[in-house]
């Protein structure tokens, strides 16, 4: 079976993000062809160059299955297998969530009903906001990379220095705003006042490799994900995987991935991020006090092995939705 690969070549030119390149393996890796094409371009223009770039593809490849990431790649591998003669199967992974209600969740209701032949979402709180049937698969955890590390050693490859806590914030603080760095400041600026943790540091990791943002944490006292919205954030994941302490926003599906693990706090009250940013900032900073004064590792590798989200078993379900098709 041939697999074709679209996704956003945006983050640096031509290259996808690292969770999409990771599945691409390990897709690869269960025996089927893999091709990658990534989306380069911006606005109505740039997409437009993409469907007549990818339609190129598509003809010379004749792949049995166009699998794009997020809902635009979708429209954009729809397009450009408009008139083909060989015809691939479409199937789109959703990775985030929006508005109910809102022109871009009727337009992606709509597709999945009527034009893409599978849909992949990676929570059952976006299926449920969807109402229509898909597959919720999750992305999966690469194991190779992301497990337990020594604490100390870590800290000393990344250069933490001794008795300070450190938060990190795993993107970039000043190009992507759905993840509300401004909500991560205010909480650190609490915990070290009002709260009785005085030697807290918020360090945002972007830029990085999978392999150095493992690194980071196994260095770190807690990781901090303020996000408006997510899917199933990949960063909660991965942190499980590595045993580190959690404080989240609650958005997609990190009540089911945490509910049950000693050591990670997830902030419930959600609405006043958006209407009442002090007391979001307050109630942040109550739940990255616990989690510094928790003072160890978490059993979180043990819960993504039961759960059975390692990359490959995730590669295998995918699988069997192409499979199917």
């Amino acid at each position: 079976m041939k697999v074709l690969f679209v996704a956003s070549g945006n983050k640096k030119v031509g290259q996808v993000n690292s969770f999409v390149r990771s599945q691409y393996d390990s897709l690869e890796k269960e025996g089927l062809e893999m091709r990658l094409f990534p989306v380069v371009g911006h606005g109505v223009m740039g997409y437009l160059k993409a469907v007549v770039a990818l339609r190129k593809v598509i003809r010379q490849e004749k792949p049995d299955i166009i699998h794009a990431h997020y809902s635009v790649c979708g429209h954009v591998a729809v397009l450009a297998c408009l008139g083909l003669y060989h015809k691939p199967k479409i199937v789109v992974s959703i990775l985030g969530s929006f508005p109910t209600r809102s022109r871009k969740w009727k337009l992606v209701r709509y597709c999945i009903k009527h034009i893409w032949n599978a849909t992949i979402v990676k929570s059952q709180r976006t299926a449920n906001q969807l109402g229509v049937p898909v597959h919720i698969i999750p992305n999966g955890v690469n194991l190779d990379v992301f497990h337990p590390m020594n604490h100390a050693e870590a800290r000393k490859v990344v250069g933490f220095e001794d008795g300070i806590k450190y938060i990190i914030w795993c993107s970039n603080p000043y190009n992507r705003p759905e993840k509300n760095w401004p909500l991560a400041e205010a909480a650190l600026k609490l915990t070290n006042g009002k709260f009785p943790i005085t030697n807290a540091t918020l360090v945002a990791v972007y830029d990085k490799s999978p392999q150095e943002v493992a690194v980071y944490m196994n260095a770190a006292d807690c990781l901090l994900l303020t996000s408006d919205s997510e899917g199933s954030p990949n960063v909660i994941k991965e942190a499980m995987a590595c045993n580190c302490p959690i404080v989240t926003t609650n958005v997609g599906d990190v009540t089911e991935r945490l509910e049950n693990l000693e050591g990670c706090y997830i902030v419930e009250d959600n609405d006043c991020r958006f209407t009442d940013r002090h007391k979001a900032a307050v109630l942040t900073a109550e739940e990255i006090v616990k989690a510094l004064e928790f003072g160890k590792r978490t059993d979180g590798l043990k819960l993504i092995q039961k759960d059975g989200l390692e990359i490959t078993q995730i590669a295998r379900r995918i699988r069997d939705v192409y499979e199917h098709l």
